[in-house]
């Protein structure tokens, strides 16, 4: 295929686009966190209300507080309201984000066209950064801490249904819905570069 083609055409510039793309994510997760850690901390406290104090930033990373007393209730020397941080990695669950915007930058449009879809998209995927989030939180939950599972009540069986809502949180969502948010979003184009040879 020549460079004139447009299929290898739009290739090079999302390949031209990605670099710049993580640079600018990498630098914009401190403002992403802690969007993250506000809706973190809303759901969380209100699921987990007897576990969880709450959620809050720290540079690119969050903080879950967690109720010392819940963890171990057996201690008598814990003060009522004493926290324990526990820390979630929240960038390993965003880099779908410069990739959509590298193949939304990439594609045909007007700018405010391109902003429009961005918008949505980017609500979509902060969404599902939340919920690998959430996943992951519960997990560490349930597996890393015995007195919180036995708080929680975790069966086996949901012990087994959280491992897979985790892996989906981690694994596939977070490279799967950028792609398919783009996709719907220029289904047209994509039609254009299917019928190109």
């Amino acid at each position: 295929m020549s460079p004139a083609n447009p299929i290898t055409r739009f290739a090079l510039w999302v390949m031209l686009w990605l670099p710049l793309c993580f640079g600018a994510w990498y630098f914009a997760t401190i403002l992403i966190a802690v969007a993250l850690a506000a809706m973190l901390d809303v759901s969380t406290t209100w699921i987990l209300p007897d576990v969880v104090a709450g959620v809050v930033p720290q540079g690119n990373d969050l903080l879950v507080l967690l109720r010392v007393e819940a963890l171990d209730s057996a201690s008598q020397a814990v003060a009522p309201t004493s926290v324990m941080a526990h820390p979630i990695d929240a960038v390993k669950y965003g880099y779908g984000i410069p990739l959509y915007t590298a193949l939304l930058l990439a594609a045909p449009g007007g700018e405010s066209e391109k902003m429009a879809h961005w918008l949505i998209g980017l609500a979509i995927l902060l969404l599902v950064q939340w919920f690998g989030l959430s996943a992951e939180i519960i997990k560490d939950l349930v597996f890393s801490l015995e007195s919180a599972r036995e708080r929680l009540g975790a069966s086996e069986l949901s012990r087994e249904m959280l491992a897979l809502v985790y892996q989906l949180g981690y694994l596939v969502l977070p490279s799967v819905t950028p792609v398919l948010i783009w996709s719907v979003q220029f289904r047209r184009y994509i039609r254009e570069l299917a019928t190109c040879r």
